[in-house]
């Protein structure tokens, strides 16, 4: 009878133990996508989605390529140099992707 009742209490230890431990869920990234321009993109502009165009920085002050967030999706960009369309794509990026345009 002891010997049972140390079995037991053994057992319940173990698995209190390991129960301890697990984790019950889903874990979800953000849902967020990037877009990088790379190319000649000196005085270059971008429209994203028709809304307010702003300058392309390829690079940051650490010389490593800029990306710009976005929604996954499909989205429209056009792409200007001195009120000349150099870029017109609509491109579909996925759930943590990013994808790269080339400015010639």
């Amino acid at each position: 009878m002891h010997r049972v009742i140390k079995l037991i209490s053994i057992t319940l230890f173990c698995i209190f133990f390991i129960a301890c431990g697990y984790k019950e869920g889903i874990v979800q990234s953000s849902s967020n996508s990037y877009l990088k321009f790379t190319g000649n993109t000196h005085g270059a502009v971008v429209i994203i989605d028709d809304n307010e165009p702003f300058p392309i920085q390829a690079l940051d002050e650490n010389r490593n390529l800029v990306h710009y967030q976005l929604s996954p999706g499909k989205h429209k960009i056009v792409v200007m140099r001195n009120n000349d369309l150099v870029l017109k794509r609509e491109v579909l990026i996925g759930n943590g992707m990013t994808k790269e345009i080339d400015i010639k």
